[in-house]
């Protein structure tokens, strides 16, 4: 049997499953919290999602194609790697389906945002939550490009955003260049410590994870050369540490704007 949910696109009834962090934060800036009826529970996470309190209100789901199912939704938005084999039964069963691809720049998180507020009827939100951003965006000071400071942001393993990805969209409208497009990483790679202390950026950016539960992964990210005190990161060096949450740079959100302005005034310091 096929099951079919018919709302209408963008009526305010439309009920919304998201399967992926980046549709579930295009979500919550664009549709009304009645219209959501389910976000993963990485949207739960404060380290990677700006509406914690909302998501915690909001069934979560682990991308199950029943748990999707038992909810009964008009539409359902997935990311493009995620939940595929949810994404196929979904499809099949008749369920609206919508994929988003991951927005490497900004135009890309544009298009999709665009893109999902004309599937629920939130044109006018999606219009005017741009061109807010847009006007943060053209606020910013910078210097002229050949005195930007140079900054990488350091994950853990030692794991750095390249140059196609939302992380040095948010560097560039800071006026901040990417170490990382320094060595060559495209979407994203691994750095040692060593290598990044011989480099000597200007700025090092580290994610607040002291709430984490510990990780191996994370042990470089102790290593005295990153100190984040406020004092400078290498021994050495000149570089220093700034904290800037994952939830930033995770996905694309208009909330890119804020997090540009904190990171110019950061390093205009």
């Amino acid at each position: 049997m096929v099951f079919y949910y018919s709302s209408a696109a963008g009526s305010n009834n439309m009920r919304i499953a998201s399967l992926n962090l980046c549709t579930d934060s295009m979500l919550f800036e664009l549709a009304e919290p009645s219209q959501i009826v389910s976000v993963t529970a990485l949207s739960q996470d404060e380290a990677l999602s700006h509406h914690v309190e909302l998501a915690l209100t909001i069934p979560a789901n682990r991308g199950l194609a029943e748990e999707v199912i038992a909810l009964a939704p008009d539409l359902v938005l997935t990311g493009s790697y995620t939940s595929t084999g949810t994404t196929a039964l979904l499809k099949r069963l008749g369920y609206r389906v919508m994929t988003f691809q991951p927005a490497t720049n900004l135009s890309e998180f544009r298009t999709s945002f665009v893109r999902l507020a004309a599937a629920i009827g939130a044109q006018n939100k999606a219009d005017q939550l741009l061109r807010e951003m847009d006007l943060a965006i053209a606020s910013i000071v910078r210097r002229d490009r050949a005195l930007w400071p140079r900054a990488i942001i350091y994950r853990p393993n030692g794991y750095s955003p390249g140059q196609r990805s939302l992380a040095n969209e948010m560097l560039t409208i800071a006026g901040i260049a990417n170490l990382a497009t320094e060595f060559n990483i495209e979407y994203g790679g691994f750095v040692p410590i060593e290598r990044l202390v011989v480099a000597n950026p200007d700025f090092v950016i580290l994610a607040d994870r002291t709430k984490r539960f510990p990780a191996l992964a994370d042990m470089v990210l102790a290593h005295p050369a990153l100190r984040s005190s406020g004092a400078p990161a290498f021994v050495k060096g000149r570089s220093r540490s700034i904290k800037l949450s994952e939830k930033y740079w995770a996905c694309g959100g208009t909330f890119i704007a804020a997090a540009a302005t904190h990171l110019a005034a950061s390093v205009a310091k």
